[in-house]
């Protein structure tokens, strides 16, 4: 009778079954940064290890556990899923115990797939009953505020005209995130974005007034739970703007984001960024150079897994296929902006990063890397740099509000940015 449950559990698509080879073949494609895990993850016949860094077996997955540990890792919060890894560590589901989580993850699912036919209900849009989180990248709208982020671009251009170009990645953002959520709920989605207003962090207040104003209560908090010891409250409080920026507030921030889009339970997430050429730094010329790429979760070292919160985001990546998802997601992003833009896709050779810190996926111009957003985020996702802000064309054309879309008055890259995501979020759900 219980095989009967598991087999329905199966078809009924609530649960995906998976191999340990299937589950191997993505740890080599997307996870396994240049053979960093090889002693961190054991794979043997029929049970996949994690080993600690002393080189002890603290968590296992049998083949027959992996369809309702990666439901799980999908569906539950993160504190649930650190009980589970805590609970289970090496030992083997029983019956009984793999009977109770299904039923778990049965309710839930149960309970989702009504909210969404409540939804398909209303409307015949291509796009009705998904929810869809947009990030708006960085936060300052200005050139003073992204001083801290040093986010911006700011040169004298000579073309056929000389022209003064300033232009702050976290305005530019936000202005595509506005107009691709008019494109999206037009075609009936839901659209959440991480930050709701130009120069507002996650937490809906800007940088400055979160660190005059809640810098002080947060580091208490984190102190009396010991999530940061003495010896790092007295240095994070010494810190000046600038430097509290670089050494807590971005990673804090960034996770705060993510906490906020898993909240959301989006069926996709978009994360909204502007290139630069890495050779060009400060960025105080034009650059020659323009490509579009796009990132996915992968691409982990040893280090990353030391902490149990990134075992088990590493465990949904290899387990789920919630990264391949990623990964057809992107190749349609990125083909969109080659096509809309006329801007060559990235290879591993144009950017040292993409080398050192990437892996190539079979799909050009799609790139895992182990960033905070591409880690944490629970939901297939594409991470796109449509294009290099310091080109010396792009950034002429991004200097100058003169196309209307939506309601808005923005530079006409930003609308073709925006109709791309448009493009391959309506090609990969109709896949």
């Amino acid at each position: 009778m219980r095989l009967i449950v598991f087999l329905l559990f199966i078809a009924t698509g609530h649960l995906f079954s998976q191999s340990i080879a299937e589950c191997k073949e993505r740890f080599d494609k997307y996870l396994n940064l240049k053979n960093s895990l090889n002693s961190s993850v054991l794979f043997e016949k029929n049970v996949i290890y994690i080993v600690n860094s002393n080189g002890k077996k603290e968590f296992s997955v049998y083949e027959n556990e992996i369809p309702v540990v990666s439901a799980y890792l999908e569906n539950f919060s993160v504190k649930d899923q650190i009980n589970l890894y805590n609970l289970k560590g090496t030992k083997k589901f029983s019956r009984q115990q793999l009977d109770s989580l299904k039923y778990q993850l049965d309710t839930l699912t149960k309970r989702k797939d009504e909210i969404t036919k409540q939804r398909l209900a209303k409307s015949n849009k291509p796009l009705t009953g998904y929810r869809i989180a947009l990030d708006p990248g960085h936060f300052s709208s200005n050139i003073i505020d992204s001083k801290v982020e040093g986010k911006f671009i700011n040169f004298v251009s000579y073309g056929n005209e000389k022209d003064t170009i300033k232009l702050v990645e976290g305005q530019l953002t936000f202005l595509t995130a506005q107009i691709l959520k008019a494109m999206l709920e037009e075609q009936g989605a839901k659209v959440f974005l991480s930050r709701n207003a130009q120069n507002t962090t996650a937490f809906n207040v800007p940088y400055y007034y979160w660190y005059n104003k809640r810098r002080k209560p947060t580091l208490d908090s984190l102190k009396q739970i010991n999530e940061i010891t003495n010896e790092q409250y007295n240095n994070y409080m010494s810190l000046n703007k600038e430097m509290f920026f670089w050494r807590f507030f971005r990673d804090y921030e960034l996770v705060a984001r993510a906490t906020k889009i898993n909240t959301l339970d989006p069926d996709l997430t978009i994360i909204l960024h502007f290139n630069v050429d890495e050779k060009n730094a400060p960025w105080a010329k034009a650059s020659t150079k323009n490509f579009t790429m796009c990132f996915i979760g992968g691409a982990f070292v040893r280090s990353d897994l030391k902490k149990t919160n990134n075992k088990l985001h590493f465990l949904r990546l290899l387990l789920t296929k919630q990264i391949n998802k990623s990964e057809n997601l992107s190749q349609h992003t990125v083909r969109s902006l080659s096509k809309n833009l006329n801007i060559t896709i990235a290879k591993p050779n144009d950017a040292d990063y993409l080398c050192e810190k990437g892996i190539k996926c079979s799909q050009d111009g799609v790139f895992c890397r182990n960033l905070i957003l591409t880690r944490y985020i629970n939901s297939p996702l594409v991470y796109g740099e449509s294009l290099y802000q310091d080109n010396i064309y792009e950034s002429a054309w991004l200097n100058s509000c003169n196309y209307v879309t939506y309601g808005y008055k923005v530079p006409e890259r930003i609308h073709y940015v925006a109709k791309s995501y448009l493009e391959a979020t309506l090609k990969y759900f109709n896949k």
